[in-house]
């Protein structure tokens, strides 16, 4: 079902990502507040080595070997066969149902700052809801328009951030490295914590990869763009908190819920004024991941749909915008439903454990890419040796799966089991993807007639 592909700018693509993996920068106040200054400092110098650079490229050559909706779901069926591409996509629907209700919740506690009455339980969940179904509007209308508010919010998101740049060197009082780690950690433990936190605040370079098939030259694009925003989000972290640090110090007290959030460290050196800027900064940042997350998650769940691994109802497109309208509602309706929740929290846990899955597979997919085609050819391919980039790649699956199963190895493993059921519930269903491709003549047609029976 081919249709006309939507044209993207370049910047319009960097912003979308910048915003999805950083969100402006918010949150990564728990960094410092976890580890120390001195290993926040050594965390921002390895991740963009150890994790963000081979994410970033992973995630380009794969999207330009396989130029198509579904992300890391297409990677790891095109490369790994079909049985892992659908356990690719089964973890990734199941976080992609829980992670947009976290940044509903995110928004709405922005939102709450700027409301002059009390916020019950009631009204919370109201804000939740109204802003779910904002962005599925949106994005049912299209991802130009989704381009087109990242850019916008990005620079707004950013703007407070410069401000409070120029404020912390007028003001530097404290080393911005000391102390290395907490007295009560050693620095292993700092470290393994620190580089925990950081793979969080780094991933996500994949989103925009979902929704490649829907992009004018995406293949070329879409991993450009990826290859830019590397570097772009991992100066933006540096900048963002060692000159506040130095001008604020007090490092203990630093996290996102306060007691020094960035919202509070702006009030201190720039008074009210700059720290409403960061309140509404924030706000609009958490709006936006969230708006993108529905429109990521919707992508991949369609092409999973499509390919007969899915309830076929998710791979319903509109019209006229040619979006998946079904896969964003439905996903939709069920974050709404997952707001009402108060131990949403728990979810979190549980998606990031689901998305480590896909994102492990990545990796093996690219690297078998590779083995298997030594001479390859791509409009995007890292510009390493092939040995010399599978070896690179070992690293952040072996960090990524220490970190990650760690301590919930056991409920990981269990989640993703829940694959092996749910593959053969939908082989039977759709006849291994047959229906599906019968149905839009992608097939010749068998057994008209017991279909239409």
């Amino acid at each position: 079902m081919s249709h006309k592909k939507t044209k993207i700018s370049l910047v319009g693509l960097i912003a979308m990502i910048c915003v999805t993996v950083a969100g402006g920068g918010f949150g990564i106040e728990d960094l410092v507040g976890s580890v120390g200054p001195g290993m926040t400092m050594l965390v921002f110098i390895a991740i963009p080595f150890v994790w963000s650079l081979p994410f970033g490229l992973s995630s380009a050559e794969l999207s330009s070997a396989y130029p198509e909706d579904g992300g890391m779901y297409t990677w790891a069926k095109e490369g790994l066969g079909e049985k892992a591409g659908f356990v690719s996509g089964w973890c990734y629907t199941i976080a992609g149902f829980v992670e947009p209700a976290t940044f509903a919740v995110l928004s709405a506690n922005y939102l709450k700052m700027l409301i002059p009455v009390e916020v019950n339980d009631f009204i919370y969940w109201l804000l939740c809801a109204c802003l779910i179904s904002l962005f599925a509007v949106i994005n049912i209308l299209g991802i130009k328009l989704v381009s087109n508010m990242a850019t916008v919010i990005t620079i707004l998101a950013i703007i407070p951030f410069l401000v409070l740049i120029v404020l912390s060197f007028m003001n530097i009082e404290y080393s911005p490295v000391k102390p290395i780690h907490p007295q009560d950690m050693s620095f292993l433990e700092a470290a393994g914590q620190g580089l925990l936190i950081g793979i969080w605040f780094n991933t996500g370079f994949e989103t925009i990869s979902t929704m490649s098939g829907e992009i004018e030259h995406g293949e070329k694009l879409v991993p450009k763009a990826i290859v830019i925003a590397v570097p772009i989000i991992s100066i933006m972290y540096i900048l963002f908190v060692i000159p506040a640090l130095a001008a604020v110090g007090n490092w203990q007290s630093w996290s996102s819920e306060g007691p020094l959030s960035f919202v509070e460290i702006g009030g201190i050196l720039g008074g009210a004024p700059l720290r409403w800027a960061f309140v509404v900064a924030g706000g609009l940042a958490s709006m936006m991941i969230l708006c993108e997350y529905i429109l990521a998650y919707a992508h991949v769940m369609a092409s999973f749909s499509r390919k007969g691994q899915f309830f076929q109802i998710f791979s319903k497109e509109h019209k006229t915008r040619k979006t998946p309208y079904a896969a964003i509602i439905i996903l939709s309706l069920v974050s709404i439903v997952l707001c009402t929740s108060g131990s949403f929290i728990e979810f979190v846990g549980i998606a990031s454990i689901l998305y480590a899955v896909p994102v492990i597979m990545m990796f093996i997919a690219n690297i078998k890419l590779r083995v298997q085609n030594p001479d390859l050819q791509l409009p995007f391919k890292v510009p390493l040796g092939n040995k010399t980039y599978c070896i690179y790649l070992c690293f952040p699956i072996a960090i990524y799966g220490a970190s990650i199963f760690a301590d919930n190895w056991i409920v990981g493993l269990g989640l993703a089991a829940t694959s092996i059921p749910a593959y053969l519930f939908f082989k039977k269903l759709y006849r291994g993807g047959r229906y599906w491709a019968e149905r839009h003549q992608e097939l010749p047609v068998e057994g008209e007639e017991a279909l239409s029976a």
